[in-house]
């Protein structure tokens, strides 16, 4: 004889057990995930404030209440805002240069064009003296706008400069000059290992080396040394085998308008663009007399860094 047991349980409490226990899992899983979100914008919030002092400091910028990015960043932010500091004052100092040099044209020319505009007035012919006087005026004014041209176009360092490499631009400077001098026949000493290297604005660079490179040239017998070394500091150094420059004459060679020798032809305004751009990169330039060719020695002093 067979029997079936049959067992019947009501399902309701487990039901009861399992739903209750998803209601507590969604709670618990739902208020950690919002509070895990509030905590990631909070932190989010504050990991971007020194953005956002920056972004508020380049506003104030903008609208001129401000002149340079202040407060404190963090050490991660720190290269960028003295970089972008950095812009600032270059680009600062630069429109400062172009006023001074429109001022400082205007002004010069003031004299020149008044004795000018005093001869055109003149209803005689012009006397030998005269002519004289009109062409001295007009050779001023060139060098007047030469050197406030130079001098305004002198872009100065900046952080983010580019570090270019100094033997290059020598050399290509030695290679037009031998042309120009090709009578002279110049003789080039190239002392200048490959390492050295400068960090500003190849233009000034080749203006700096220009000017001096080509004075050696021109006033040198023949013979044309350059050097250079660097540390702390960018030293270059050009020589030649001329008659040099006397001491008591090293300050007034710098002024602009004079020249170590008036034979030659030549404006007068070389060596000062030289030491207009030297001093916006905070240089320093020397004039002695060379030990191995006998002639000048020009030495440029560049800092390494800002």
């Amino acid at each position: 004889m067979a029997y079936t047991l049959t067992v019947a349980e009501d399902l309701k409490p487990l039901t009861e057990q399992i739903s209750a226990f998803r209601n507590s899992l969604f709670f618990w899983l739902g208020g950690a995930a919002l509070l895990l979100l509030l905590a990631q914008g909070w932190v989010l919030r504050w990991g971007l404030t020194p953005l956002r002092q920056v972004a508020e400091g380049l506003t104030d910028i903008e609208s001129g209440r401000s002149q340079q990015l202040k407060g404190e960043f963090p050490k991660e932010l720190s290269p960028l805002t003295s970089n972008i500091n950095s812009l600032i004052r270059h680009a600062t100092t630069r429109q400062q240069r172009y006023r001074d040099s429109l001022g400082d044209l205007a002004h010069s020319l003031k004299t020149p064009l008044a004795i000018l505009q005093g001869l055109a007035d003149q209803t005689t012919p012009m006397q030998a003296e005269e002519q004289r006087l009109l062409n001295e005026q007009v050779t001023r004014m060139n060098q007047i706008v030469g050197h406030q041209l130079q001098w305004a176009a002198a872009s100065g360092r900046t952080s983010l400069s580019l570090v270019l490499p100094v033997k290059p631009v020598v050399e290509r400077i030695a290679q037009s000059l031998q042309k120009v001098y090709a009578d002279k026949a110049i003789e080039w000493q190239l002392d200048l290992p490959y390492s050295l290297a400068f960090q500003g604005d190849e233009g000034d660079l080749m203006e700096l080396l220009g000017n001096l490179m080509e004075n050696a040239c021109k006033y040198g017998a023949g013979r044309v040394r350059v050097s250079g070394a660097q540390l702390n500091e960018l030293c270059l150094t050009i020589e030649d085998d001329g008659p040099g420059i006397a001491t008591e004459r090293a300050e007034d060679v710098l002024q602009r308008g004079h020249r170590a020798d008036q034979q030659l032809p030549g404006q007068g305004i070389g060596l000062a663009v030289v030491l207009d751009i030297v001093t916006a990169y905070k240089g320093k330039l020397l004039i002695g007399s060379s030990e191995t060719l006998g002639g000048a020695e020009m030495t440029l002093s560049l800092p390494s860094d800002n």
